[in-house]
């Protein structure tokens, strides 16, 4: 297992970077077990992963991660991010924890796994850039639609501590460019100021948020409503010129029970209301609004056939929520009954000196065979 997580961590894989090399050497690490899988390329260079473990049958299970890794520069480490070191119990190192970690679990036992008495197959699929919009998994999606044999359950290995997570929020993101009509800031009537227009928007999301917080109260959650966040905004050359483009972009993180569409259809409207203003003085006016990623929440009911087999497996008996994102959403609306449950904190998650304890990765070891066995 450290062998193999040592590997994975030498290779830079930040989003948006070739993932291949990593890929082509987790092909060959299974090829050495006579398990034959697929790179399938969604970006140029970027490569997801696909494999079948034991019999052409219908209903097994799938173990999910990602390879892309968040950037490190200016980030203070004090060791190098991509060599694995292992201090104090705990392997340091770029994506040890997030989540470099859960997929050397995954091929460390391997060997381990008696395949010919598998009653039902195990699939390993790895994605690319989730980081960045779960780009990777969403170039999937054909490839997993034909599928066959058809699995039944997902689980992706996000770190949770090893704890079973059922539900977690979703997460959009969008821009929005406003135009105006740039003209000299002493003849305000001449222009149209993109910047005060895009300041309403933002005051409307605001009292979009309140009603979020009165509407949609779910105490699993951190915080215990969907949440929106403006994290970015550009506009404006110069102070004494009125700026005829603004541009911000923001997300939403919506829990299972939101009408996620319904306030997205609300914002469309008021931007339309604003477009309509901004053109009553200049029709070259407008506003646009892009979607740039959407992935969904995850609910799995606490009734489901792997949450069972899970809590077994774990010798536990609590599901749990988390307010991040992540792949598990798309996997449950494609028909895949899902939860997250992986090594490591996401406290450490992006940070320097990310690391994972060793004691964790033992013992989602024992969590998967375990698993493993009970479908035998």
């Amino acid at each position: 297992m450290e062998d193999i997580l040592k590997k994975l961590i030498e290779y830079p894989t930040i989003s948006e970077s070739s993932n291949i090399n990593l890929m082509s050497y987790i092909d060959i690490y299974l090829k050495k077990f006579g398990i034959k899988g697929k790179l399938i390329q969604g970006e140029k260079n970027q490569f997801n992963y696909h494999c079948m473990i034991g019999p052409n049958k219908d209903g097994g299970i799938i173990f999910s991660g990602h390879t892309d890794v968040v950037p490190v520069v200016g980030q203070d480490w004090k060791s190098n991010p991509f060599k694995l070191l292992k201090k104090n119990n705990k392997y340091y190192g770029r994506g040890t924890c997030d989540m470099k970690g859960f997929i050397a679990v995954c091929l460390s036992i391997v060997p381990q796994i008696k395949i010919k008495k598998l009653k039902k197959p195990i699939h390993l699929i790895f994605s690319y850039d989730e980081e960045i919009g779960c780009i990777g998994i969403r170039k999937l999606i054909p490839f997993l639609k034909k599928l066959k044999p058809k699995p039944k359950f997902c689980l992706v290995g996000e770190p949770t501590e090893m704890k079973i997570v059922n539900q977690h929020k979703g997460k959009k993101n969008f821009l929005v460019s406003f135009q105006g009509h740039e003209a000299h800031s002493s003849l305000t009537e001449d222009g149209v100021n993109a910047i005060n227009y895009c300041s309403k928007f933002i005051n409307y999301l605001s009292n979009i948020q309140i009603e979020l917080v009165d509407k949609y109260k779910n105490n699993k959650y951190y915080p215990p409503y969907p949440t929106i966040n403006v994290g970015k905004i550009n506009g404006g050359l110069a102070v004494n010129i009125i700026p005829n483009k603004c541009v911000i972009e923001f997300e939403i993180r919506d829990t299972p029970e939101m009408e996620s569409e319904l306030f997205i259809s609300k914002i469309k409207k008021f931007l339309k209301k604003l477009e309509t203003n901004m053109k009553k003085k200049f029709k070259n006016c407008s506003i646009k609004f892009e979607v740039k990623n959407n992935f969904p929440p995850l609910l799995t009911m606490n009734s489901s056939n792997l949450i069972s087999l899970c809590l077994q497996a774990l010798k536990t008996n609590s599901t749990g929520a988390v307010s991040f994102g992540t792949e598990a959403g798309i996997f449950n609306e494609m028909g895949f009954e899902t939860i997250v449950c992986g090594p490591g904190s996401i406290k450490q998650a992006h940070k320097p000196n990310e690391f994972i304890e060793i004691k964790e990765m033992n013992k989602c070891r024992k969590f998967l065979l375990k698993l493993i066995e009970l479908q035998y």
